[in-house]
């Protein structure tokens, strides 16, 4: 070989590799942000009371372990447990719950081992099992989409999802309910 065509050979092999280093843009790696939002305040065995305008308890929220997040507008709760008062003051409602949001629309959300206990002898469900259940503390609307279980003094009954009315005294399973009525009272 001679040499005017070795260095023809590497001007071509330089020129190639300037010409493929040209047409690469060295763009920089997207960074996904990911928010790691901090607690604007925590609390142990958080009780907190919410009075009408007459000054009678509607709402009680117990906790073992609470924090707020101002930035995101709500609360999350461990263990929480939720009384719901009637008109005259009496407890009416006891929810529990492993873990639980409130946020600043009055709606919680409530998770794992759901559990609703009538506490008047008159509620028209004793107990409600579920494992998530979306509460509205103004209007006691509640939902879910998960499997239910409800027992009542005249009736159990079981299903997936759930839309209901505590004040109004109304449910229903929204698939695959089926129920058992007695002729007794439990």
């Amino acid at each position: 070989m001679s040499k005017q065509t070795v260095l023809f050979g590497l001007l071509f092999l330089a020129t190639l590799a300037a010409w493929q280093l040209g047409e690469i843009e060295l763009v920089p790696e997207p960074t996904t942000k990911t928010e790691n939002f901090q607690p604007d305040f925590t609390a142990r065995e958080l009780v907190t009371t919410r009075f009408n305008e007459q000054g009678k308890r509607t709402e009680r929220l117990e906790s073992e372990y609470a924090e707020y997040y101002q930035v995101l507008e709500q609360a999350t709760f461990t263990k929480p447990v939720v009384y719901m008062f009637d008109d005259k003051g009496a407890a009416e409602w006891k929810l529990t719950a492993e873990t639980g949001v409130l946020n600043t629309d009055d709606n919680v959300i409530l998770r794992d081992k759901v559990h609703l206990d009538g506490l008047l002898p008159a509620s028209f469900i004793s107990t409600l099992d579920t494992s998530y259940l979306e509460l509205d503390l103004v209007t006691q609307g509640m939902r879910s989409n998960q499997h239910i279980s409800i027992v009542g003094q005249e009736f159990q009954t079981e299903g997936v999802g759930l839309k209901g009315h505590l004040e109004r005294k109304y449910f229903e399973l929204l698939d695959k309910g089926h129920a058992t009525y007695f002729n007794e009272k439990r």
